[in-house]
């Protein structure tokens, strides 16, 4: 019979079990997938499970309902795969007179290096990453072939050409495919904004004709930067599993690459994001990660022991409420704690409190009369 949903994260721990170890998931019972399943669907991991248990030739033992499922998940997956890899051609094609090198990110990056993080991964969008007197040329050169702005307010056009680290998300008008084009890891208000000349001089080619990628430590810092620092953290689930994986492919491999990624992180100053990730692949994946990485981690980021204990108390409730969609009055606190130090975390007092008038005003503003499109940044 399957765990229910409870304080000790009965189907959040199944689903990260089956992820560790995807035998384990032909203990469970029908009930228990039946429970199961919407809780993977929910952290965008059902691509990745049964990707993972249709490598092992598992499909066939588990029960017919469950297999079904999980048999669209890997050919969804695999869908997103081959448009993440074919809509990183066509931008190779609509940039070819652009002469300014491409780095893709995040999961574009995973599938172009055939990385076992890209494993059933679902991508929503390609991101790329460019010098940033390159983005007027690059823009020009995307709207000329086919992408228009996703968001065209003119606030949310400040938002992001003015204070972001990517330009507004793109859309192309045929396929719907979305592109961003960064030209920074993190938000240039943000309180951590490292050095991007630092990135540049280690970008190496991609295995993918025409593109480039960050080197395997910044790739893992940026998936570290990405989930505990430009975000509110609850939805970072996948990326802890991506960064397991990472760490899985480069780190057992390798024994000297935790001192690179330790001088790296040093040297860009991410600590902070950098510790919680690692407490949270180490806590939830059970990834070999040294506690010499850890201590070291902390003391570079200032972290009192206080401030460990509430972040990540916080972010276990708030990853495990995300998950299995409840929770009680301290999961809500942990996410409310979180949301409010993400922002703080993006913006100065000052220009926080003015985006924030800016939502409130907008959230009032009447749909009717002059055909008001809501801002969703």
């Amino acid at each position: 019979m399957g765990r229910a949903v409870g304080a000790d994260g009965g189907l959040l721990n199944d689903l990260l079990t089956a992820l560790k170890n995807p035998e384990r998931a032909l203990d469970f019972s029908l009930r228990r997938w039946d429970a199961l399943l919407p809780v993977a669907r929910r952290s965008n991991l059902l691509g990745r499970l049964a990707s993972l248990m249709a490598r092992r030739g598992l499909l066939d033992r588990v029960p017919f309902p469950v297999r079904r499922h999980l048999e669209a998940a890997v050919r969804v997956a695999e869908a997103h795969r081959r448009a993440v890899l074919w809509e990183a051609d066509r931008l190779r094609w609509a940039l070819k007179a652009v002469e300014v090198p491409l780095v893709l990110l995040k999961g574009a990056a995973y599938c172009a290096e055939g990385l076992d993080a890209s494993v059933g991964r679902l991508s929503s969008d390609v991101d790329l990453l460019v010098p940033r007197d390159a983005l007027k040329t690059v823009e020009k050169a995307l709207l000329a072939h086919g992408w228009t702005p996703v968001k065209d307010l003119p606030y949310d056009q400040r938002y992001y050409r003015q204070w972001m680290h990517e330009l507004p998300p793109l859309r192309h008008r045929d396929r719907g495919s979305v592109v961003d084009v960064h030209h920074h890891l993190v938000p240039l208000t943000g309180r951590l904004r490292p050095d991007v000349r630092l990135l540049w001089d280690r970008v190496r080619p991609s295995r993918l004709e025409g593109y480039f990628v960050l080197c395997p430590e910044d790739l893992l810092i940026h998936n570290h930067l990405h989930a505990f620092q430009d975000g509110p953290v609850w939805g970072a689930l996948r990326d802890v599993v991506d960064a397991d994986s990472l760490l899985r492919s480069w780190a057992e491999e390798e024994e000297a690459f935790w001192w690179r990624f330790v001088e790296r992180v040093g040297v860009l100053g991410a600590a902070r994001p950098c510790f919680y990730a690692l407490w949270a692949v180490r806590a939830l994946m059970e990834s070999q990660v040294p506690p010499w990485v850890l201590d070291r981690l902390a003391r570079e980021g200032a972290i009192s022991p206080m401030t460990k204990a509430i972040m990540t108390r916080a972010v276990k409730k708030a990853l495990q409420g995300a998950a299995e969609g409840g929770g009680g009055a301290t999961t809500a606190l942990s996410r409310a704690l979180l949301f409010l130090r993400s922002h703080w975390l993006r913006m100065p007092p000052a220009l926080l409190a003015k985006h924030a008038l800016h939502k409130i005003a907008v959230s009032f503003r009447p749909s009717w009369g002059s055909g008001f499109r809501r801002s969703e940044n």
